[in-house]
């Protein structure tokens, strides 16, 4: 009960990532579930998607998985979307949990985290961040899940992490529009990931066009979801 409630958005009642062990979550979800690993090797210059940035749990597995699988230097665009960013202090708070395990990523994501967070504004928000095996362009947009849909990005993205907590707690994020905004923001052959294998969730993407199928979830949770734009 007291690691959920430390875990816990009070925006919406819900957990940021499972309490059993979200860093293992986060890898088998959305680096496992968008093919990376394979992947890695075919495309020079990746361009990941995220609804719902959270504690910056998602980008810190994905730098730790280029810190083992690339031997040189690679490029990636990230572009997130936040409604309530957290400060660094939170994120850290957050995420000591694995703080040993996330190594010096870790450090090094809130050093940049915490001048960028002071900066915020509504909308987009743009960094370029060096770790050690990856060159990271960042765009954050803070604002609501709505006003994101209606933006364009200027690079169509190759993989989604569809986060932003289970669609009963946060029902904006997975709005029928935003589906659709996601599958036109997608290149031809992209793909996307998702902790939730909920119907509401499932049919506004197959109805935008993706080709969606379940997998086993992580943990005790019995499916989640890929799919393919093709």
């Amino acid at each position: 009960m007291q690691k959920t409630q430390i875990n816990l958005n009070p925006h919406y009642q819900d957990c940021y990532f499972s309490d059993t062990d979200g860093q293992a979550e986060a890898h088998y979800i959305f680096i496992e579930g968008n093919d990376l690993p394979r992947r890695l090797n075919e495309e020079e210059v990746l361009h990941i998607g995220e609804t719902g940035f959270g504690t910056g749990l998602n980008l810190l597995c994905l730098m730790n998985f280029f810190s083992t699988a690339v031997s040189k230097k690679i490029s990636v665009k990230y572009s997130s979307l936040e409604k309530y960013p957290l400060s660094s202090e939170r994120i850290k708070e957050l995420l000591s949990p694995f703080e040993d395990s996330l190594g010096s990523n870790f450090a090094l994501f809130l050093y940049y985290w915490k001048p960028f967070y002071n900066t915020l504004t509504p909308g987009w928000n743009q960094c370029a961040w060096d770790f050690p095996k990856v060159k990271v362009e960042f765009s954050l947009y803070v604002g609501d899940a709505g006003d994101w849909s209606q933006q364009k990005n200027p690079k169509q993205v190759d993989a989604w992490f569809l986060d932003g907590h289970s669609p009963e707690k946060n029902p904006d994020i997975w709005a029928p529009s935003v589906m659709q905004s996601v599958y036109e923001k997608t290149a031809l052959g992209g793909t996307l990931a998702s902790f939730t294998a909920s119907g509401v969730v499932k049919r506004p993407l197959r109805e935008a066009g993706f080709f969606i199928k379940r997998k086993k979830g992580f943990g005790t949770k019995r499916h989640m979801i890929q799919g393919v734009k093709t």
